[in-house]
């Protein structure tokens, strides 16, 4: 099984030139990674016919498509269930998506012959956080495609740690940005889910963003009916597992060496921030048009409250779908989960950080994690 550690390549390597001199400006690369920036940049140079061609072909297809059903939002931090929950409603015979492939190459979709193979041979087997498996025809989450077609997008971040604060501000909260900013992302965000549905067709496009937590009410701006399913999970699981996934996976993509004080600092944070402003504007979701659960109840009963779902937010005949949900369920029943130990330092980092949100779901200290 191939480990998790990809080639000095970026996974900038979908975007275009243009686009790529945009998202590093003003951002400093370290010299230890000037081999991987500039193989990078050679990629984006082979693919740049490729984008023309891209360009030529899906222009009208996107200027004249209309969606006939709105989208189906997955929100949560980062490490709560969004993965499971998504590749399960995934399953269903008539689910859109983007696929893993869409979520790194999102300007190659014409041209996917090629760099399909490319992405398949650089690819692990499994993520590095959980040991999910990994397909380039898997469904995906979008925001590294939605930096891959603007420099908009908040995994900037991975690349460019230090200036996480920075990202957050401009690409969740578009605070104090010039208004075409947001437009400009408002724009990338509907073409990406619009190539999403002509790859992958179906009925009901379901997608998966953990940043889109915090900047829910930018894609109501977009689509003012769409559905909104939220899953949450013990903050304590969820700060030990998200520093795991970053520690593992940031190397791989930075452009800027950070420590483990830092990131863990960083998970804090950026935890805080987005359910601060999910609380903030959770007011303006349609009571009709919104389902939110927690992961363990979820995991208990998970056909129970896809049930649930298909019914209050009109996914359409559950009963039609349930044997592709009952097949998935037990061709990943055999699924380990990871075992954690957390210091005293971090647990009272957790506590004076996350009590409102520990209070507020009525959680308590896992028995499986062991502090030391």
């Amino acid at each position: 099984m191939a480990e998790f550690k990809l080639p000095p390549i970026s996974t900038l390597a979908g975007t275009t030139l243009q686009n790529y001199f945009k998202v590093i400006k003003g951002n400093k690369i370290s010299s230890k990674f000037y081999f991987k920036h500039a193989i990078t940049q050679l990629i984006i140079l082979i693919a740049t016919p490729f984008h023309i061609y891209e360009n030529l072909k899906y222009k009208s297809k996107i200027q004249n498509f209309e969606f006939q059903r709105p989208p189906i939002f997955v929100l949560g931090h980062w490490r709560s269930g969004t993965t499971h929950l998504h590749n399960l409603l995934c399953q269903a015979t008539d689910a859109a998506y983007i696929t893993t492939y869409n979520s790194l190459f999102p300007n190659n979709l014409g041209s996917k012959a090629v760099f399909k193979n490319f992405m398949k041979w650089n690819m692990p087997e499994k993520r590095p956080s959980d040991n999910v498996r990994l397909n380039i025809d898997f469904p995906q989450e979008d925001e590294f495609a939605i930096g891959n077609l603007c420099p908009h997008s908040y995994y900037n971040f991975f690349y460019f740690p230090n200036s996480y604060r920075e990202f957050y501000r401009d690409f969740i909260r578009f605070e104090n940005v010039d208004p075409t900013i947001l437009e400009n992302w408002k724009r990338n965000y509907k073409k990406l889910l619009i190539k999403a549905k002509i790859n992958t067709g179906g009925r009901n496009l379901i997608v998966k963003n953990p940043v889109n937590t915090g900047r829910y009410d930018k894609i109501m701006e977009i689509f003012p009916e769409a559905k909104f399913i939220h899953i949450y999970r013990n903050p304590y699981i969820v700060y030990l597992s998200t520093k795991k996934f970053f520690m593992e996976l940031l190397p791989t993509l930075w452009f800027q060496e950070v420590g483990e004080e830092f990131v863990e600092k960083v998970v804090i944070e950026i935890y805080e921030k987005v359910y601060q402003d999910y609380f903030e504007k959770i007011a303006l979701f349609n009571e009709n048009n919104f389902y939110e659960v927690s992961f363990e109840e979820f995991e208990e009963d998970p056909l129970t409250y896809i049930h649930e779902m298909y019914q209050k937010l009109d996914l359409g005949n559950y009963a039609d779908q349930e044997k592709v949900f009952l097949k998935y369920l037990s061709q990943n029943k055999g699924y380990k989960k990871n075992k954690y130990n957390i210091t005293r330092r971090e647990l009272n980092l957790i506590n004076e950080n996350w009590s409102t949100y520990i209070q507020k779901w009525n959680y308590s200290i896992p028995k499986e994690i062991v502090v030391n």
